[in-house]
């Protein structure tokens, strides 16, 4: 598959509901560079919103003088991800994603070395994304701050299992 898709075949999976579900697949499995990189550049465009919510909630305790909009451990574990989140799940994917677009088309290759190692490393991002977050509901998130300096990062001071889920 080049990754050029004509406006005839655009519309027809689109307007036929079994080339519909042939096209989402076809988007999914690909190893071609172009699409991988509209993948993480649409990844990052997801969790940069989930980020802006969590930015949201920091600056709604922050509003108001002695605010009891979140707990401080929730707020710590908010901030953690919030800063996760910008850093290794919005900023990384769109400097992945603009390389894995602009790159080979520079130095005149067809397609990365290793599409298929290309394609793995991008389904990386989302499932660790959502591992990360889903870390709340396994007792808490990491409340260690962004960078996970080391004395924060030990068990007498983060007892919860979320800093596994972090590292």
């Amino acid at each position: 598959m080049n990754g050029t898709t004509t406006i005839a075949e655009f519309r027809d999976a689109v307007l036929d509901p079994a080339k519909r579900a042939h096209y989402r697949l076809a988007w999914l499995s690909t190893v071609d560079h172009k699409r991988i990189a509209v993948l993480y550049m649409l990844t990052a465009l997801v969790f940069f919103i989930i980020g802006g919510v969590e930015a949201l909630f920091m600056r709604l305790q922050l509003a108001i003088p002695n605010n009891h909009f979140l707990q401080p451990d929730t707020f710590n574990q908010l901030f953690t991800m919030h800063g996760t989140t910008m850093i290794f799940l919005v900023v990384m994917p769109v400097v992945f994603g603009l390389a894995n677009y602009v790159l080979p088309l520079q130095i005149g290759a067809r397609d990365m070395a290793f599409p298929r190692l290309n394609a793995f490393g991008f389904w990386c991002v989302p499932f660790g994304g959502i591992l990360l977050h889903f870390s709340v509901l396994a007792g808490g998130a990491p409340a260690v701050g962004w960078f996970s300096y080391t004395p924060l990062s030990e068990t007498p001071y983060s007892s919860s299992p979320g800093v596994d889920y972090w590292a």
